[in-house]
């Protein structure tokens, strides 16, 4: 596997048996892996950043600028994430890719990893794992890599369990998380709002192998009352709509202005044996 390319794993320490899924993926693999022990939302010195404190249950806040809840686990893992790419930032590594302890790999994924790292100069983020949707998305073809492509999704997809990251893009991901607070794969997938080159492969070869989360949030009934309601509603219509919903296209053209061949509808994900 490419000498310049870290491997960070996100491991929970109470959670030895993910450590042990993921040492025997890796290993598989041929990828030598750095596990990064993850934040966790249960222990005593858990610190949420920007001062935030609980207001009910695990919720951090009842509504964000998205219109949504935000939880203590849902700060942990952005936590968890950040801290790996500063570990990444720490290394002579040149590109990193960052695990989560539940990602499952394709039996070809070591060679879906080699084909998309002879692409190196033409993206930022490669995102390997994501929502698992039947059909496909609209997405700008950029590059054949074995079975797979590497698209240009028009269609963001969320999570973060596997994803290759370049050192200028881990720094402006660092620069930009201050006041941040939502999921981490939302944060990664708005290329809009980063500025980055996200690319997705199509499909995926990762997907979240392991049926239960380590993260178990008290999130409760929300208390809203229709007025409350009704703003969550206004902020999560609202928050980057025409940044989300009509540049994200434009942008991703400008992007990999050169570098496209034409519109395609790229698939999310397939299933493979195991």
């Amino acid at each position: 596997m490419n000498s310049r390319l870290g491997v960070y794993v996100i491991n929970l320490d109470r959670a030895p048996e993910r450590r042990a899924f993921m040492e025997s993926q890796t290993s598989k693999a041929g990828l030598d892996a750095t596990f990064v022990s993850a934040v966790d939302a249960k222990a005593q010195d858990f610190a949420p950043r920007g001062g935030l404190t609980i207001r009910r249950d695990d919720v951090l806040i009842e509504t964000n600028w998205d219109g949504r809840i935000y939880v203590q686990g849902e700060e942990a893992c952005f936590q968890s994430h950040l801290k790996a790419l500063r570990l990444f930032l720490e290394s002579p590594h040149d590109v990193a890719l960052v695990l989560e302890d539940d990602a499952e790999f394709a039996p070809d994924f070591p060679q879906a990893l080699e084909a998309i790292l002879g692409y190196r100069r033409l993206w930022d983020i490669v995102k390997l794992e994501g929502t698992r949707m039947k059909g496909a998305r609209p997405a700008l073809k950029v590059a054949e890599a074995g079975p797979y492509r590497l698209v240009a999704s028009l269609n963001p997809s969320s999570g973060a369990a596997a994803y290759l990251v370049t050192r200028a893009a881990a720094e402006r991901l660092l620069a930009q998380a201050d006041g941040i607070f939502e999921p981490f794969d939302n944060y990664l997938s708005a290329h809009w709002r980063h500025g980055l080159k996200v690319l997705d492969c199509a499909p995926f070869p990762a997907r979240q192998g392991l049926p239960v989360s380590t993260r178990k949030e008290k999130r409760g009934p929300s208390p809203r009352q229709a007025g409350e309601r009704f703003t969550a509603w206004r902020r999560h219509l609202g928050a980057d709509f025409f940044r989300r919903y009509v540049l994200r296209w434009f942008s991703q053209r400008r992007r990999f202005a050169g570098h496209t061949h034409g519109l395609t509808l790229a698939p999310w994900a397939r299933d493979w044996s195991g």
